[in-house]
């Protein structure tokens, strides 16, 4: 089961307030600028502070009531979303207007995608899948219920959701047994799940873990619930390819890191906290595994410089290296663990943050493999996670 990191709060089941309660309604200048904005979630409070990264200053504070664990804005749309697993609601922000919209749900979010080229929103819920119209602020939920009898309190989830953008596929995959449930998101709400089993194809007697999906169904990778091993898979062809052995200690919870595709769909890499790498470079006839190691203990893989160099940020490192050849690697060490990292959308930054220190945002330039200066970050405790209105990759 997947257990979060938050505490239940009072104001869980308080009644929703009006739209534009929190968030700093006595401004009024935009807030979207896609390749200029930084908004960084403060994991201790409700707080996400705006930074300007030309300017290197905080331009804005926003506070919508809601601790913001699960947060995500568009691409290519003025819209900014913030939920919590502590209440059933989600709050919407437009960036130009700076207009909240509140909702009341049927159950707590856990993960959501802003779909491209449209108004939706698509939910993986505590239970339950669905998807908000926000041009209308309207939701569908999905037929079906991906629950456990072993459940032992509210915050527990058994299910990752992995989502297609593009051809606008859910994909669920069960914690507990082998399984992946499908379906497209303009089929009726109430059409039936695909299932696609893996019982007769893995040793695992468990479900699978976290994962990451193509935009247009073309693959999508994930971990086993058991740390065992990461899997790519191929639903057009059905073929399967595997990591193979990577649990290197079993004293390590959940050991695997989310796995990671390139912009392009060229390359995959799996990864453990002890250091062990794994990438799969697909434009290969024969695709086999190539493995390789850093001295430090990872958390994130992203890459970047129009995708020709990983970037992986861990506890107290963050590793450069390039697609082509592992030895082509430089590694910047520091006291602190990193905690999210984003690329920018001309694919030459990487925007680091950490949990030790002053709070603060620093770049790095992907290019030169050097740190850049860094940016304080005015009013959070902690920074957490980074949303910007672009990056260099939709699959994440």
């Amino acid at each position: 089961m997947k257990r979060r990191d938050f505490v239940l709060s009072a104001a869980g089941g308080l009644a929703l307030a009006h739209a534009g309660a929190w968030a700093n309604t006595q401004k009024t200048e935009s807030l979207y600028q896609p390749t200029r904005y930084v908004f960084i979630a403060d994991k201790m409070s409700n707080f996400i502070s705006v930074i300007d990264i030309e300017e290197g200053v905080k331009v804005d504070s926003l506070d919508f009531g809601i601790r913001p664990h699960v947060f995500e804005m568009a691409r290519d749309d003025a819209m900014l979303a913030v939920s919590s697993p502590e209440a059933a609601q989600i709050c919407f922000f437009n960036l130009k207007t700076r207009e909240t919209t509140r909702m009341k749900l049927p159950a707590p979010v856990y993960q959501m995608f802003f779909v491209p080229q449209s108004k939706l929103l698509a939910l993986g819920m505590r239970d339950r899948v669905g998807f908000i119209a926000y041009d209308e602020f309207k939701l569908t939920v999905f037929d079906g219920r991906f629950d456990s009898p072993n459940r032992k309190t509210v915050l527990d989830s058994y299910y990752s959701l992995l989502f297609s953008s593009f051809s606008q596929s859910y994909w669920v995959l069960d914690e507990e047994k082998p399984v992946i449930y499908h379906r497209k998101g303009d089929q009726p709400a109430n059409a039936k799940w695909r299932e696609i089993d893996f019982s007769k194809r893995l040793k695992t007697e468990r479900g699978f873990d976290v994962g990451i999906a193509s935009p247009e169904d073309y693959l999508l990778t994930f971990n086993t619930e058991d740390g065992e091993e990461g899997l790519i898979y191929f639903p057009e062809t059905d073929k399967l390819l595997s990591t193979g052995p990577m649990r290197t200690t079993h004293n390590t919870y959940k050991p695997l890191l989310t796995p990671y595709i390139d912009a392009y769909t060229k390359n995959v890499i799996f990864g453990n906290k002890e250091g062990m790498l794994v990438h799969f470079n697909l434009e290969d006839k024969d695709v086999k595994p190539e493995r390789f190691t850093v001295d430090f203990s990872p958390r994130i893989i992203r890459s970047g410089w129009l995708e020709s160099t990983w970037v992986l940020g861990g506890d107290k490192g963050i590793l450069f290296q390039s697609f082509k050849d592992p030895a082509d690697r430089k590694v910047i060490r520091f006291a602190a663990e990193v905690t999210n990292m984003w690329v920018t959308g001309d694919s030459k930054t990487a925007l680091v943050t950490i949990d030790e220190g002053p709070p603060q945002l620093i770049p790095y330039d992907i290019r030169t493999r050097e740190q850049l200066k860094p940016i304080r970050v005015l009013g959070v405790a902690m920074t957490n996670m980074i949303r910007m209105g672009s990056n260099n990759s939709i699959c994440y």
